[in-house]
C-alpha cells in the first residue's frame, strides 16, 4: 500500500511539472547577474505589491523582498515540486511580505499589482497579453525576462552584457 502512495506522489509531482512546462514555462533558473537588472527594470517603490508569475524556486520573490521595500510579494506556481521547494526556502528566512500561491496565474486578478515579474515562454506571453492589457491598472509595470510581450512596445530593454538575455520593461 505504501509503495502505491509513493508512486502516486511521484506521478503528481511530475504531472504538475509537465503541466507547468506546457501551460507557461518549464522551470529554468535565471542568472544571478541578471537579477539586479530585473529589479532595476521593475523600479519597485516602497509599499508596492509585486507578483511573480511562475515563481519556480522563489529566487525572484526573495530578491524582491531583500532588495526592495515592496509591501507584498506574491508568487504563483503550479508545479508541485517547485511550489514545495520555494515554501521550504521561505522557512529559512524572515519574509512576512512573501506569499506563495499554489495556483494557476491565468486565473489570478492582476488589477491589484503594481509590478509583475515573469519568465515565460513566447506562447505563454501571447496567451497572457490580452489579460494583462485588460487587467493592469494605469502605471503598473511588467518586467519580462527573455521574451517580449506581443502587441506592446517595451519602454526599455536592458542587458547585463551585449550577449545577455534581454529584460523587457512594459508600462500600462
Amino acid at each position: 500500500m505504501l509503495i502505491y502512495l509513493f508512486f502516486i506522489l511521484i506521478f503528481l509531482v511530475f504531472a504538475t511539472m509537465l503541466y507547468a512546462g506546457f501551460s507557461a514555462a518549464p522551470w529554468l533558473p535565471s542568472w544571478k547577474k541578471d537579477m539586479q537588472t530585473i529589479l532595476a527594470q521593475a523600479q519597485i517603490q516602497p509599499g508596492e505589491i509585486v507578483a511573480d508569475l511562475g515563481c519556480g524556486d522563489g529566487r525572484w520573490l526573495l530578491a524582491a523582498a531583500k532588495h526592495t521595500q515592496a509591501r507584498l510579494v506574491i508568487g504563483y506556481e503550479i508545479s508541485l515540486l517547485m511550489y514545495c521547494w520555494s515554501r521550504i526556502k521561505l522557512l529559512f528566512g524572515n519574509y512576512p511580505q512573501i506569499k506563495i500561491k499554489y495556483r494557476d496565474f491565468y486565473f489570478a486578478d492582476f488589477s491589484r499589482y503594481d509590478v509583475i515579474l515573469c519568465f515565460l515562454t513566447p506562447r505563454a506571453m501571447r496567451k497572457l497579453a490580452p489579460k494583462l492589457n485588460r487587467e493592469m491598472r494605469p502605471g503598473a509595470r511588467l518586467v519580462s525576462y527573455a521574451f517580449s510581450l506581443p502587441g506592446k512596445q517595451a519602454e526599455k530593454v536592458a542587458k547585463v552584457t551585449p550577449k545577455s538575455v534581454p529584460v523587457y520593461l512594459y508600462k500600462f
